[in-house]
């Protein structure tokens, strides 16, 4: 696991002022890769590369260049079949000087163009330059482990694998993103689509590739995408059939994650998905398998019974961290400043800790992150799907009312929903619509234009899947937008720890099965009565209820393997007592941010700010996260 960086221009650029900037984005990067450093300079071209060396510790260091094309690698990642393909490029004639999937990324890329991405299983994010023709070639993995970022200013383009490193590396400072800045505020996600928050900056998307030409042009494309299908077009099969390959492709996909030439553990919450990795990792590997874990002084907020059980039925060490409140706020505002974005959701520093912990003794961890879009983890926005199916597409206003109405206007506040895009914003916005137009300055409120971009954003990402079933389409936006932030959010965390995350369910095969499965051995009833009970109410009564058996066929495939105590538990998507600090000993801080912040009068309605100020305005700590999450941003940029 890596950090890269760099810049290609149309014309030459070998100033010192640029050559400085790349040097200081490659130490900015440094916790990211701490064993070793390299660049490349040509009179375009700029490269630098921090490694965290993990496979061949010897022959890893890069920038790799090919000695017959002069072609140069900067890569960040694993790949995880490249000795399966090492063999298949000597049979080709390649020769290989190191024993390092580095070399093997690039002969693949020189062996097969962009065709070699649909060969790799890995994560990736990585830039090839090639003197040939002149041009840099950037691609992503398939899910989005691995971060991209790339812009260009005065005909040059640049890239980095963190926000900081690019703006190190930028000779301007961006304007801010509006539409993506509203669109964190709803979300809490750091992009909207290609987006960011920051003017002109995009995060490439994943599976996609980027082509910069010798006369800067780009050319991209889209190399991978999970299956599509209508429910008559999937194969039909049993669930148990079904569960019985779904054990067998998420062994190999542990089994791929546990190649390492350093020492390897993982994180173990006493949730379904880490339990799972720790009973397959138990098994697979020779050297055993240990785990950490993080909880708090408040027991509330711990996993530590299942935790217990699940280290005891494995035979494990899972060393339990605890962190207090008043060690939050320093880890905070460290991470918000070290990425330069704000932190997404509040467990960013618990991943943080149990990482520096891991790092004692680890140096990769395996990590659950996937699962729940993958397999049908969130009962509350997937089995929207049902509500949707059943609401009405218009107002209703004179019409009869129907029970499935009633229960409509119960969870959303109006009893239609139009569209599929509607729903999503309402059903997980942390700032509604309504909320975020009295906190956001009434001059930006009027150029979001009802926030237009965020909702053609969404209104295109479920219209691309017509076909599908509605839990699939809502699945399928998860897939982009929620996965794509967990993994940004322990892909920041663990390497500022200098930790190399790795998250079996994220194996594309095991994606591309589970979209081929129907929607009932995912997500469904827990019973005939069940389903009778759900009769006549919303997604959000019905989880409250506990109606729903999510994951199910996550659940059956390792019935025999996992704890029942574990296999049956609630979800607790590991849980943070940061809400309630807020109310307490950390209410002084986020004053002082607020109050402290230019945005209070150029993002923020300044009346509503200085009345939340002076206690006659009211906000939940959760909504008052994504405010000030971004008042302490644009302190630390």
């Amino acid at each position: 696991m890596c950090g890269i960086a760099g810049y290609i221009a149309p014309g030459p650029v070998t100033t010192e002022a640029t050559r400085s900037r790349l040097r200081m984005a490659a130490e900015s990067m440094a916790l990211r890769g701490p064993d070793d450093e390299g660049f490349f300079f040509s009179q375009r071209v700029g490269v630098a590369h921090r490694r965290l060396a993990i496979l061949d510790l010897e022959g890893g260091h890069q920038p790799f260049i090919d000695s017959a094309s002069g072609a140069v690698l900067v890569y960040n990642g694993e790949i995880y079949n490249y000795r399966e393909l090492k063999t298949e490029l000597e049979a080709a004639g390649c020769r290989f000087q190191t024993h390092s999937d580095t070399e093997v990324l690039l002969q693949a890329f020189l062996t097969w163009g962009k065709d070699c991405l649909s060969r790799f299983i890995g994560m990736f994010a990585f830039a090839i330059y090639t003197p040939v023709d002149s041009s840099l070639f950037m691609a992503r993995d398939r899910l989005g482990v691995k971060p991209l970022f790339w812009s260009e200013q005065r005909k040059t383009h640049y890239f980095a694998s963190t926000m900081r490193a690019l703006l190190d590396l930028l000779p301007d400072r961006p304007a801010l993103d509006i539409d993506a800045i509203s669109h964190y505020l709803s979300t809490i996600r750091i992009n909207l689509g290609e987006n960011t928050l920051l003017d002109g900056i995009r995060l490439l998307s994943p599976g996609h590739w980027l082509r910069i030409t010798a006369e800067g042009q780009r050319q991209t494309g889209c190399y991978w995408s999970a299956p599509c299908l209508a429910p008559g077009e999937k194969p039909e099969r049993s669930l148990a059939s079904a569960a019985e390959e779904l054990r067998a492709l998420m062994q190999d996909a542990v089994r791929l994650r546990l190649i390492s030439d350093v020492p390897l553990g993982g994180f173990l919450s006493g949730g379904l998905d880490s339990t799972i990795i720790a009973s397959l990792a138990t098994t697979l590997t020779s050297n055993h398998y240990h785990a950490y874990n993080v909880g708090y002084p408040n027991q509330g907020y711990n996993e530590f019974p299942f935790v217990d059980e699940a280290a005891a039925a494995y035979t494990m060490r899972c060393r339990q961290i605890v962190l207090d409140e008043a060690d939050y706020p320093a880890m905070w505002q460290q991470l918000v400043r070290q990425n330069a974005l704000p932190l997404t959701t509040p467990n960013e520093v618990p991943i943080q800790v149990l990482a520096k912990a891991l790092r004692q003794e680890y140096t990769v961890a395996l990590s659950g992150e996937g699962a729940d879009e993958v397999f049908g983890g969130y009962t509350i926005p997937y089995f929207a799907a049902n509500d949707f199916d059943r609401a009405s597409r218009t107002p209703l206003a004179n019409a009869p009312c129907r029970a499935a109405d009633e229960a409509i206007r119960r969870g959303y506040g109006q009893d239609y929903l139009p569209d599929l895009a509607t729903q999503h914003i309402l059903l997980n916005a942390w700032l509604t619509p309504s909320e975020k137009s009295a906190w956001v300055h009434p001059e930006l409120t009027n150029k979001l234009n009802n926030d237009a971009a965020m909702r053609s954003f969404y209104c295109d990402l479920y219209d691309s899947h017509p076909q599908c079933s509605t839990l699939d389409r809502v699945m399928l936006a998860h897939l982009r937008v929620n996965l794509e932030g967990l993994l940004l959010r322990v892909d920041s965390s663990t390497m500022a720890a200098s930790v190399e995350a790795r998250v079996p369910f994220t194996d594309h095969r095991l994606v591309e099965f589970a979209f081929s499965l129907p929607d009932a051995f995912r997500l469904d009833w827990r019973s005939p009565e069940a389903r009778a009970a759900g009769t006549g109410l919303n997604t959000l009564e019905v989880s409250a209820r506990d109606l729903l058996e999510s994951k199910r066929i996550l659940r059956l495939a390792f019935a025999d393997t996992v704890p029942a105590s574990i296999l049956n538990r609630p979800k607790m998507s590991f849980p943070v007592p940061v809400f309630d600090w807020m109310q307490n000993g950390l209410a002084p801080m986020i004053r002082g941010i607020i109050a402290d912040s230019p945005l209070r009068h150029s993002l923020f309605n300044p009346l509503v700010i200085e009345a939340w100020l002076d206690g006659q305005v009211n906000i939940h700590p959760a909504k008052l996260w994504p405010i000030v999450n971004l008042c302490l941003w644009d302190a630390c940029r």
